[in-house]
């Protein structure tokens, strides 16, 4: 069960951690603290996913990268680092590497962009290689018609759905379907980056201009030069940002800070959004000559629960994957099995049912899946749900909405005392903030 990892930071304890979160995922890791041996280790039996820090004695983390480049070209490769430096985001990219994560991070994000990679390394891919979106109900044909349609165009496209539909598996899908799909794919998380580091972040800096700007520093446009920029989660924009981003889309160029030149912005802007921007522009939280601008072509995903006709087809597809996955299989189902999926309103989306099928194929290993084998909340088949205390949550539900849950519970509990809550949590007050923007909460959005 799971993948061979190697894994190589010269700091032991956070080795020792990182090594404990994947194993408990079932995967085998081969730790280093040395990147020589790690790519000696590497070269002689290529692992499914290598992650790696950059700063390290004896080689960097890109040094790294380059070899196995050129020895291994097939095995794919995170980078970690603690210096936020968008130079070094800019080589990862260009040297190939399948995701960058900056320290401090959580666990779960950690575990995420492993399961991205392994993900996109093994499938779920198109015979072409490129990603895939599974269904044939009317509503997934328009939205795979309006994909073909827009692929090859240099249109901005807004990609709208709830958390869990696929929304960067559709900008993925854009960019591998066009001109610059030999070029970088980028994908930014809009509401992870601090209003006053914005401008910095996307468009870089010269040295000096302002405290703690020592080099010069490329921006993600740089990064994504040639191809493809996503920006997810825009509608989490700060107004001070989004009047940023709308001066490079009315222009197309911009300014790194400190910096008279102007450089042409020569790339394609996908955004994303769980939120209705109608309705953020209507209340004046989204500029509204913004949205025009990223919503030349509009995609809009629909819900799992919507999809009932897809659901035969996904979980055939997901089955398959998990199955070759996980060394488990052949599974099989049957109608009275679907029927018990379709009860179900999955919040959660794709990504819930991604999960609970993968469960199951690992306890079921093989054979006829039946409905006790996926329990799901509401169905009326669950007696043992009965039994459970108040305030619980089933199994089944995503740790996302899981963490969300815990967190209304520790704001409500503290008044919203964002300190007392934070200390309820075991989490930092800046880890706190993160999680509000992630999961949208509000104090008037409080539970009661």
């Amino acid at each position: 069960m799971g993948h061979p990892i190697v894994l190589i930071d010269d700091e032991a304890r956070l080795l020792r951690a990182l090594k404990r979160a994947l194993e408990t995922d079932g995967h085998s890791v081969s730790d280093f603290l040395d990147p020589q041996q790690a790519l000696r280790q590497i070269q002689a039996h290529p692992p499914a996913l290598v992650v790696s820090d950059i700063r390290m004695e004896g080689m960097s983390g890109l040094d790294l990268l380059a070899r196995l480049r050129e020895t291994t070209p097939g095995v794919p490769c995170i980078l970690m680092t603690a210096y936020s430096s968008v130079e070094t985001a800019v080589a990862a990219v260009r040297l190939g590497a399948r995701d960058y994560l900056l320290k401090p991070f959580e666990v779960a994000d950690f575990k995420a962009a492993v399961r991205r990679a392994l993900e996109a390394a093994e499938g779920p891919a198109a015979p072409d290689g490129g990603p895939r979106l599974v269904g044939r109900s009317p509503r997934m044909k328009g939205v795979l018609e309006l994909i073909e349609a827009v692929a090859g165009t240099e249109s901005t496209v807004l990609v709208q759905g709830e958390s869990g539909t696929g929304k960067e598996l559709v900008a993925r899908l854009l960019h591998e379907r066009s001109a610059r799909a030999s070029r970088p794919f980028v994908a930014v998380n809009c509401s992870a980056i601090p209003e006053t580091l914005f401008e910095s972040e996307l468009f870089g800096h010269i040295k000096g201009s302002f405290t703690g700007a020592v080099s010069d520093k490329p921006g993600l446009f740089q990064a994504a030069e040639g191809g493809t920029l996503f920006l997810d989660e825009i509608g989490d924009l700060a107004a001070g940002s989004q009047a940023k981003l709308l001066r490079v889309l009315q222009d197309g160029s911009y300014k790194r800070v400190g910096d008279p030149r102007a450089a042409a912005a020569d790339v394609r802007i996908i955004a994303a959004t769980n939120r209705n921007l109608r309705e953020e522009v209507a209340a004046g939280r989204f500029r509204e000559d913004l949205w025009y601008r990223i919503n030349v072509v509009e995609i809009d995903l629909p819900p799992l629960r919507e999809r009932g006709e897809d659901l035969p087809d996904l979980v055939a597809f997901l089955l398959e994957r998990f199955g070759r996955k996980h060394r488990r299989g052949p599974f099989t189902v049957d109608e009275a099995f679907l029927a018990h999926l379709r009860r179900h309103s999955w919040p959660g989306n794709v990504r819930e049912l991604e999960n609970v099928l993968e469960r199951a194929v690992i306890l079921k290993r093989a054979g006829v899946l039946q409905p006790e084998d996926i329990p799901l909340a509401g169905g009326g088949k669950n007696p043992a749900l009965a039994g459970l205390p108040p305030g619980l949550l089933p199994l089944d539900q995503t740790m996302d909405q899981i963490e969300e849950e815990l967190i209304r519970r520790a704001l409500n509990t503290s008044g919203w005392n964002y300190s007392r809550a934070a200390e309820l949590l075991g989490v930092t007050r800046q880890n706190l903030h993160y999680k509000l923007k992630k999961y949208h909460l509000r104090k008037e959005s409080q539970t009661t």
